[in-house]
This record gives C-alpha cells, sequence and structure tokens, in this order.
C-alpha cells in the first residue's frame, strides 16, 4: 500500500521539476500528531536543483494529490510529512485480510540467487557460532524468498586438504587399536570423544574390513567419517530449524575438472605470473593489496583458487548473486575473492559477503566458558537443549551480524515477558484468544477507519502500514537483526493498545476487532521469517 504513496510523491516531484534523477525515496513513520509517513527527499535532491530542502519540499508539497492522502506539509528543515486519507487505510485493512500472509509476497523477481552458509569443516561437532552464521543464513533466506528471489540455501562441505586428512588419521588409529592395529596418534589430531564413537561405529558395522595386512584403508575411513558428520551436522541443524537446498563437496571440484578449468580461465585473462616456482594471479590489478598465489611450487592449489572455483560453479549454474556468510576470521579473504572473481569474468558484485562476530554465552552473569559435557567447546546441540530452538535462533538475531553477541542463557530461559521471544509469542497467542472469543469471523464485517480515534489505536495502525516498507528494506540491506525488534516493536504496540482499550463489547468492537487480526497476519509473517513457533496458548 505504501508503495502507492511512493508514486504518488515521485510523481509530485516530476511535475514540480521535469526530468530530474530522483533518489531512492525513503518512507518513515511521521512524529506523533504531525502525520502519518514522512520523507527526507527533499535533502536528497538539494544537492542536485540547488536549493534548500524546505523550499524544495513546500514545492513538491503543492502537487502531491491522491484520494489516499488528506494532507501533505513541508516541515523546517525540509521534511515533507503526509496524513493519510481514511480511504487508505480501509483498503489496507480490507487488503492484509483477503490476503493474509500472501499480502506480503512480492511478486516473482526470476533472479537466482544463492545463500552459502555455515560451510563447517565436516571435522567436527558445530558450535554455538556455526549457529550464529545458521540463523542468519537461514532468516535472509526466508526473507529474500518473501521478496521474490529464486533462493538456494546451500552448505559447502569441506571434504579436500590437510584438516580432512588429520580428521581420517584421528579415526584411523581408533580404528586401528579397536583392530589390533598399534600406531601413533596423529600430532595435531582430533581428540574428542566423538571421534572415537565414530572409530568405534565404524567397527560395530564392518569389524575389520577395513584393515588388512596390518594397514588401515584411510580412503574407506575418510569416506564413512565424513559421512557419520554430515548425518550429525544434519541432525544439529535440523533441530535447529535450518534445512539447505544443496550439499556441495569440495572434492567434487576436482572430480568435475572445475579447478583446472579455472586454472585455465586465469591464464588465459592475461594477469598469470609465475615466480619461486608457483603460479600467482595479479589481484593487486582489482584492488587488493598484494598478490595471490595459485598453484603452490609443489603443484597444490591453494584455499583460494579452490574458493575462486567454487565461485566460478556457482555463476556456471546460473546465480546471478552469490551471499556467503563467513566467520570474522575470514574477514581478509573478502577482497581477495573479489578480485578473484572479477578475473574469472564474473562481475563484482555477484559476490555479498556478511562476516558475523564470535558469540559469548552467559548463565546468571558469569561468562560460560567451556562445555559441562566434554570440557571444550560449547556444541550448538547443547545450546538448543538448553534454551530451546526459538530462543536459540531470536536470541542469535538480536545483534547485528558485524557486532559480538553476548548470548543471556538465563533470560533465554525465562518464562516471563522478560524474555523478549516469549513475549512475542504471548502476545500472539493473546491477540489470537482475543479472536476467538468474538465468536465471528470478522472479515465479514465491514471496517470503517473513523472509528479508530485514539492515540494507541492510531500507534498500532501505523506500525502495521510499514511492516511490509520495513521487510523490504532489511531484504535490502540484509540486516535481519532488525527482525526481532519489529516483532518486538508491535507488540509493544498491540499490547499498550489492548490494556488501555477494551475490544469484546467496545462501541467500536468490529474496528478493534480488525485491527487484531491484521496484527495477528504481521505478527504471523514475522515469526514465520524468524524460524519462531506460533503458539495459541501460553
Amino acid at each position: 500500500m505504501l508503495k502507492r504513496i511512493r508514486e504518488t510523491i515521485k510523481n509530485a516531484i516530476l511535475n514540480t521539476y521535469g526530468d530530474v534523477e530522483l533518489p531512492r525515496l525513503e518512507l518513515d513513520t511521521a512524529p506523533e500528531g504531525m502525520g502519518d509517513v514522512a520523507t527526507q527527499v527533499a535533502f536528497r535532491l538539494a544537492k542536485t536543483l540547488r536549493r534548500s530542502p524546505f523550499e524544495i519540499a513546500n514545492r513538491i508539497t503543492q502537487n502531491i494529490k491522491s484520494p489516499y492522502i488528506r494532507d501533505a506539509v513541508a516541515v523546517k528543515p525540509g521534511y515533507i510529512n503526509i496524513f493519510l486519507d481514511n480511504l487508505f487505510f480501509e483498503e489496507f485493512i480490507k487488503k492484509i485480510e483477503d490476503e493474509k500472509l500472501s499480502y506480503f509476497q512480492e511478486p516473482r523477481k526470476n533472479i537466482k540467487i544463492q545463500v552459502e552458509f555455515v560451510s563447517a569443516n565436516p571435522t567436527g561437532p558445530l558450535h554455538v557460532g556455526n549457529g550464529r552464521g545458521g540463523i542468519i543464513g537461514d532468516v535472509l533466506s526466508n526473507l529474500l524468498k518473501l521478496e521474490g528471489y529464486d533462493i538456494s540455501r546451500e552448505y559447502y562441505v569441506n571434504d579436500a586438504g590437510s584438516k580432512m586428512d588429520l580428521f581420517t588419521d584421528s579415526i584411523a588409529y581408533y580404528y586401528g587399536k579397536l583392530c589390533g592395529i598399534d600406531s601413533k596418534f596423529p600430532e595435531e589430531g582430533y581428540k574428542g570423544d566423538y571421534i572415537k564413537n565414530i572409530a568405534e561405529d565404524i567397527y560395530f558395522k564392518f569389524k575389520d574390513r577395513y584393515a588388512k595386512n596390518g594397514k588401515i584403508n584411510k580412503e574407506a575411513i575418510r569416506d564413512l567419517g565424513k559421512d557419520f558428520m554430515i548425518w550429525q551436522i544434519q541432525k544439529s541443524l535440523a533441530r535447529f530449524g535450518v534445512f539447505f537446498d544443496n550439499w556441495f563437496y569440495e572434492s567434487t571440484l576436482y572430480k568435475n575438472g572445475d579447478v583446472e578449468r579455472t586454472i585455465e580461465t586465469f591464464k588465459k585473462s592475461g594477469y598469470t605470473y609465475e615466480k619461486d616456482g608457483a603460479l600467482w594471479f595479479r589481484t593487486t590489478a582489482f584492488g587488493d593489496d598484494k598478490d595471490r598465489v595459485l598453484v603452490r611450487k609443489n603443484g597444490e592449489p591453494t584455499y583460494t583458487l579452490v574458493d575462486a572455483a567454487y565461485h566460478k560453479n556457482k555463476w556456471e549454474r546460473g546465480f546471478r548473486k552469490a551471499i556467503d556468510i563467513w566467520g570474522a576470521d575470514h574477514f581478509g579473504h573478502i577482497i581477495p575473492m573479489k578480485a578473484l572473481i572479477q578475473g574469472l569474468g564474473i562481475p563484482e558484485n555477484f559476490l555479498d559477503v556478511i562476516i558475523y562476530q564470535i558469540v559469548h554465552l552467559y548463565e546468571n552473569g558469569k561468562e560460560v566458558m567451556m562445555s559441562k559435557h566434554t570440557g571444550t567447546f560449547i556444541t550448538l546441540d547443547e545450546l538448543v537443549s538448553e534454551v530451546g530452538k526459538d530462543a536459540a535462533r531470536f536470541f542469535f538475531l538480536l545483534k547485528s551480524a558485524d557486532t559480538h553477541l553476548n548470548f543471556d542463557m538465563t533470560l533465554a530461559k525465562k518464562e516471563s515477558v522478560d524474555n523478549p521471544v516469549f513475549y512475542v509469542q504471548y502476545t500472539y497467542a493473546r491477540l489470537l484468544n482475543i479472536l476467538k472469543k468474538s465468536g465471528v469471523p470478522v472479515e465479514d464485517k465491514s471496517f470503517n477507519a473513523n472509528k479508530l480515534s485514539e492515540r494507541e489505536e492510531q500507534a498500532l495502525l501505523n506500525e502495521l502500514i510499514f511492516i511490509k516498507e520495513n521487510l523490504e528494506n532489511i531484504s535490502r540491506t540484509y540486516s535481519v537483526n532488525k527482525l526481532p525488534f519489529l516483532a518486538i516493536n508491535l507488540c509493544k504496540s498491540a499490547n499498550s493498545f489492548y490494556q488501555k482499550h477494551k475490544v469484546i463489547g467496545a462501541d467500536n468492537e468490529t474496528e478493534r476487532l480488525h485491527l487484531v487480526n491484521a496484527t495477528i497476519t504481521a505478527l504471523s509473517i514475522l515469526m514465520d521469517l524468524m524460524g519462531i513457533e506460533k503458539k495459541e496458548k501460553m
């Protein structure tokens, strides 16, 4: 609905100043008592038009004409405040009730976007940091799908390289012992109990099939160990409410010849050279601070090359935007990867990277440093078991990805309105109960916006009309941390309204029931996007 208001303002600008280049027109909530919608577009036009923002705003308002707008005023130093007509609110309520959740769905854009996240090495269980990356990727995927994009969630399985060798050797050591083969545990090998469990599981199923003549079939051990860990990772993610459309294995880049073809593409670019027996790419030509090695002197491809081959593969699969969600330790990899992508002839803006910072867990005011069960890092499974899926997802979203997150486990477990996820679920159940008590489908009754004159009614209505606008802005900036606060603020407005004004039995009961119904729909889409359960009773 606000798109109609945006188009009206755009037309007013063109009618006032002719074929001027239009900046992005942002709409905001106007200050209380000063309108319903506000825009700062006059400030953005001031430099181009070489006039004061207030003069521009004043002239534009004179050309704003729409049956949905009661009045438009210029406010110093250059804001445009819009007072919406009741017709706007009546059509909004009808539209959201007729279309329900599909009201928030944008038309298909036929643009393929791949979101790659978690992608932890299959050498151990997921930790809480993986959970933060998981929720950012999952919720962003939900949101971009709502905005009409063709979304594919992908987990990149690093099943090649030295870490997998260590993982294999660690399992082989314990499996060998069970088969009566003595060997030396690898230096820097993986020592967690889960390694012993994998070895025992292999022995239980296959006995000594992979131990012949005093030697271990490490290729088989690698595959079995990898499959076991992927299965465990998938179980952990499922408990967390995260699922993937595709699991892409690094090893396929070698099997399918992607790595070799990528080397040839780089060579044809004219930006490669040899130095100290290694093959280099001149990434400095694309904004990097130093050139990067593609192939080491021993002939082994670098991590950088393999990652470039993976992104080339993404492009060749038809994706026109790749969004990678990486931990903070990968920050230095962004510029080199964007440089390499350009060297492969792929647009720089193909790749967007979201970096997320580490998670600190707190319980009873003290930081929890280690697992109670293993004495090492806290696993994602342990966190979900401790606080529940909904709280884990919600709390991971409470901070911007680029800031450290202090996760309060004590608060997350509280069953009170102090706990934000409980508050949102409680409000949803409470609103649903009001509708049930009314006994009559509110959609069958007409809505008259003139009958909503109380401050709290107006505040809630204004909150509702901006939900769709806010979702579009969040999807554009990838700032999924704003979603829980949209839900919290909507709940605050709903509770403020409900606490001051009765619904059932009020003179304007019908209008208030419409307001409750629309709030349930808006809150429902926010909870769906975050993957939070909608409870009918609390």
